[in-house]
């Protein structure tokens, strides 16, 4: 038997398998779901004021950032979780719409400099990837998992720094697709 023919196979199913499962609709436009107990922000909240780095070592203060625009934060496990990769594409189709809304995609991982500004290379300009290697931002907002590992979030933030919108789950595979955050930006925007 040539297991060669089979690769591409195996590998295309359990790719397949790592596509991100996407929210209910009911969540669309409810202002919050979480299921972190630990997760400190709410609705009406303001966005901390926290400094993090680009992939080339520029310092974004995200309360500064939300001063001039809306911003969509998405807190992704890293790189190297397909479902979070899988997430982060889906954003793609809906970049013009986040511009029409005046919104920044701010995607923040405990990736290094290095792999953030590799991440950064491959989704474009449209986003912004910010590095909190060691959870400091994701532990402040109750999100961190573990050590090294956060719990993702998906948070709408409107000009101004007010929280109006999140989605939190400690299942790492659901969360808010691109097409889903459309139904989110015409309620809260």
């Amino acid at each position: 038997m040539n297991l060669k023919k089979f690769v591409p196979v195996i590998l295309l199913a359990f790719l397949a398998g790592c596509s991100v499962a996407a929210i209910e609709d009911r969540y669309l436009t409810k202002d919050t779901y979480t299921t972190v107990e630990t997760f400190t922000l709410n609705t009406g909240d303001n966005i901390p004021s926290v400094a993090l780095k680009d992939g080339q070592g520029e310092l974004f203060n995200l309360r500064n950032l939300a001063n001039q625009q809306n911003l969509l934060l998405v807190i992704y496990r890293g790189e190297w979780c397909p479902f979070c990769v899988d997430q982060l594409e889906s954003f793609e189709a809906v970049l013009p719409e986040l511009k029409n809304h005046n919104t920044r995609l701010v995607a923040i991982s405990p990736d290094d400099e290095a792999t953030t500004k590799n991440t950064q290379k491959q989704f474009g300009q449209g986003y912004l990837f910010l590095t909190d290697p060691e959870l400091k931002f994701v532990d402040s907002l109750g999100l961190k998992k573990d050590a090294t590992t956060p719990h993702p979030a998906t948070i709408l933030v409107k000009k101004g720094g007010e929280v109006v919108w999140f989605y939190v789950d400690k299942d790492f595979k659901t969360r808010p697709t691109g097409e889903q955050i459309r139904t989110v930006l015409q309620k809260f925007l």
